[in-house]
């Protein structure tokens, strides 16, 4: 309650000092993840395959001027859920291939469960900056997730919005 009210506070006065950003409490996957949106978002579902496993996989985003905010939401099918190792190689495909996206080599010991961190690489010819946290339950992974031009990147309301995410009570 207390972390909700004080992410509805920030985001205001953030709101107040940016004309660009329109923030708003949205729930996302059927209210297991709620997060701060910049703008109004949409969201796009695709299936994905991983170890044999059909995964239902939804981004939710939202731009500003060239700022893609999103969040991905994953819930895993009945064998990987059961399967601690499975969980983990997934997860762990899923961070490798967000250094892949730009170029990149994921490190030896990539990043820890919800802390947040940077990539910075190229696609398509520019330099991008890509700011995320990935969550792993029992039951889903969660992706938040901020691109922009690196030159461009803007790190307050990165920052802002990956705190804003909050996973629904029976999920995490």
């Amino acid at each position: 309650m207390f972390r909700t009210f004080f992410s509805l506070i920030l985001v205001l006065l953030l709101a107040g000092c940016s004309p660009d950003y329109n923030w708003r409490q949205v729930q996302v996957a059927g209210g297991a993840v709620t997060a701060f949106f910049p703008d109004k978002p949409r969201t796009e579902s695709r299936n994905l395959q991983f170890d044999g496993h059909e995964l239902a996989f939804s981004l939710t985003s939202a731009s500003v001027q060239d700022t893609l905010f999103a969040v991905g939401y994953a819930p895993l099918p009945g064998p990987i859920q059961g399967d601690a190792t499975a969980r983990k190689a997934f997860a762990s495909a899923v961070i490798a291939s967000l250094y892949q996206s730009l170029g990149q080599q994921p490190p030896s010991t990539l990043p820890a469960m919800g802390e947040p961190f940077v990539i910075d690489g190229e696609s398509q010819g520019r330099a991008l900056r890509l700011k995320v946290a990935v969550w792993l339950t029992d039951q889903a992974l969660i992706e938040g997730i901020v691109t922009a031009a690196a030159d461009a990147f803007p790190q307050d309301q990165a920052e802002e919005f990956l705190r804003g995410i909050s996973l629904a009570p029976g999920l995490r």
